[in-house]
């Protein structure tokens, strides 16, 4: 009886290289397919476009061709109203695959063989609660895998992963149903370390001891930093390494069109040295075609070298990162903590706890000038607030850069609060911003998801939300571990003291609290709530968020005319006015009404008082009076408790 498919891939990438093939999804695209279409799908209407590919490649001189399969999952496919058809697509992808191999196999006594993959989900399903997401991942790897594996697949490629711990429960997954040749790659965002903080070496240990037959790399790194990854890596002897590069670096050309940078003698080049450091399994990745592979075998057919064990010392040892554990989101250790001019940065929470505690807003200004918020700060400072927060571009609408004005406040000896909108940042801007924000000694922050740029004063610019809020606390707690965003080493921890934003203005308070409760959970440090008018909803709060354990910073705007009671509570998201406040304000005469704003104030300060030490007023059209004179209200009113105790 013979040796089996997936037993003859073992015993080859054991004794040499395998090359395998190329990218898939770019050279459709390259071929007038749409960038945004469903790659995947054409495994059913166009199956001889997809059979061409792979002929294509093994004619170029592959042995290892990957099913058309990467983002065939269920919500891989959901994005294009597919998700019912995950069987189907994934049975064409491997018999379309084993056809090309066959007419291949005509032509050539050299074995190939057909893998079906499997590419990550997580960017797929981030908006699902993180307690849902290990068991969702399960199902939806052990659906996809089912499908390929029962139509005769030699083996399973698990690719493009950032993240150790996602790859280890889809390994832990398949493994457990088949006992077929694994491939395991992963995708890191920087060279030497996974996104969730692992150094390579350590990764791949820990795959092999999952049960992976080949570790390695492909994608986001590029040839070079491919290799580098390699070069500062220690390789075990006698386990088989992969190297699935890209063709370069991605890039924009002049007529707005994607592209690689490497041609095929480059990425043959560095394919070379790669197989001539010990990688048993050579392919390539996003932006390679058919001409990248077929100069790369010709290459390693010209080229005399004997494969070791492992040809790859390391040059750099990578100490191993700890994972980046609940326990280890929590903020920096007291003797960790960066100090700015040897002063550790302030914070408002060990006061809130105490005593009464002001933040007050003060939105930038929407024209250069900036001397009438700078006297504003300056007045509510005197007045005695502790913090003075500056909001993100609110409501979508351009403002004077709050970095720039929380750093001039710094400097004058006040303490900004500044807030981080997932809307305007990427994630490259964002960790950029963090990183200046801590560079200028700035660690108070509140993290918001941001007003749709639609319903700002630039409706045409672009909403970017890269990541939720919940998901943004968690990376900036990676900050504070000293690690940035792609799980690399920043040399130091940072030290924010991050806030959220609750709105308890909602129809469902319970379903918004359940919100709440993952933000704390993925790490944020105190609330902010939006302004609330019913003065019943302050015990209704501190019911609820009692058994939560962290500050909280009540929201009061005071009022400055009917006409802006009614946009508030009509037109401005999350703000909810009583029938009897928008009475008041409309009864009020229209050159006094901000008077009977500020009662109405006070009269919210007094209920919000009694059951919260942080006040967090805001200061509407940048009249800053109002809230100078509602710090001194405040400070007066806890004096004269004081004398009463």
């Amino acid at each position: 009886m013979g040796l089996s498919n997936g037993e003859h891939f073992r015993t080859r990438i054991q004794k040499g290289y395998l090359i395998g093939d190329g990218a898939m999804a770019t050279l459709l695209h390259q071929s007038g397919q749409p960038i945004r279409s469903c790659f995947e799908e054409l495994n059913l209407s166009d199956p001889h476009l997809i059979k061409g590919v792979h002929s294509a490649y093994l004619h170029a001189g592959a042995r290892l061709i990957q099913t058309n399969s990467y983002s065939a999952s269920r919500v891989g496919l959901a994005r294009y109203g597919l998700g019912e058809q995950v069987d189907a697509i994934n049975r064409a992808s491997v018999q379309i695959a084993r056809e090309a191999v066959y007419e291949a196999q005509l032509e050539s006594t050299d074995p190939a063989f057909v893998f079906g993959t499997i590419g990550s989900m997580i960017d797929f399903i981030k908006q699902t609660d993180p307690k849902e997401q290990e068991a969702l991942i399960e199902n939806l790897v052990e659906e996809q895998a089912s499908a390929l594996l029962e139509e005769g697949v030699d083996g399973l490629i698990l690719e493009t992963y950032a993240d150790l711990q996602e790859l280890s429960l889809a390994l832990r997954k398949v493994r457990r149903l088949t006992d077929l040749p694994i491939v395991t790659n992963l995708s890191p965002l920087v060279i030497g370390v996974t996104r969730d903080g692992y150094s390579i070496e350590e990764a791949f240990k820990q795959l092999v001891e999952l049960g992976a037959d080949v570790v390695g790399l492909n994608c986001r790194l590029g040839l070079s930093g491919l290799l580098r990854t390699y070069e500062q890596t220690s390789l075990e002897p006698g386990i088989p390494y992969a190297a699935v590069p890209n063709g370069g670096l991605l890039h924009m050309e002049e007529d707005g069109a994607y592209a690689y940078t490497a041609n095929a003698d480059y990425f043959a080049d560095i394919g070379t040295e790669l197989v001539q450091k010990g990688i048993r399994l050579i392919g390539g990745c996003c932006g390679t075609s058919p001409n990248h592979i077929k100069a790369l075998k010709n290459r390693l057919d010209q080229t005399d070298f004997t494969l070791g064990d492992t040809g790859i010392k390391s040059q750099k040892p990578l100490k191993v990162i700890e994972p980046l554990s609940a326990s280890a989101s929590q903020p920096a250790k007291e003797d960790a903590v960066f100090s700015v001019n040897g002063v550790k940065p302030p914070t408002l929470l060990e006061k809130v706890k105490q005593e009464t505690t002001i933040v007050v807003e003060l939105d930038p200004p929407r024209m250069l000038n900036v001397e009438k918020y700078i006297k504003g700060a300056e007045a509510l400072h005197a007045a005695g607030v502790d913090a003075i927060t500056l909001a993100d571009n609110s409501l979508g609408t351009v403002r004077v850069s709050n970095m720039a004005l929380a750093s001039l406040l710094k400097a004058r000896g006040m303490e900004p609060l500044v807030h981080i909108a997932c809307r305007d940042r990427n994630l490259i801007g964002q960790q950029s911003h963090l990183m200046g924000l801590h560079v200028l000694g700035i660690h108070q922050i509140l993290l918001v998801t941001g007003d749709p740029s639609k319903f700002g004063d630039l409706p045409g610019a672009t909403s970017v939300y890269d990541v939720s809020s919940t998901e943004l606390i968690r990376m900036v707690k990676k900050l504070n571990n000293g690690h940035a965003f792609s799980g690399q080493s920043l040399k130091a921890p940072s030290t924010f003291v991050i806030g959220t934003s609750f709105n308890p203005n909602v129809l469902n308070f319970n379903k918004a609290m359940d919100r709440l409760k993952r933000k704390i959970e993925a790490g944020a440090d105190y609330v902010m709530t939006q302004p609330i008018y019913d003065a019943r909803l302050f015990e209704k709060l501190a019911r609820a968020v009692e058994p939560l354990g962290i500050p909280v910073f009540v929201g009061i705007m005071p009022l400055t005319s009917a006409r802006n009671a009614q946009f508030l509570h009509h037109e401005v998201p999350g703000i909810s006015l009583t029938e009897t406040i928008l009475k008041r304000m409309q009864d009020a005469p229209e050159e006094s009404a901000h008077e009977e704003g500020i009662r109405i104030a006070e009269e919210l300060v007094d209920e919000a008082a009694d059951y919260f030490n942080g006040i967090y007023l805001v200061t509407p059209f940048l009249r800053y009076e109002l809230t100078v004179h509602l710090t001194h209200y405040l400070r007066d009113r806890s004096k004269r408790l004081q004398i009463k105790k």
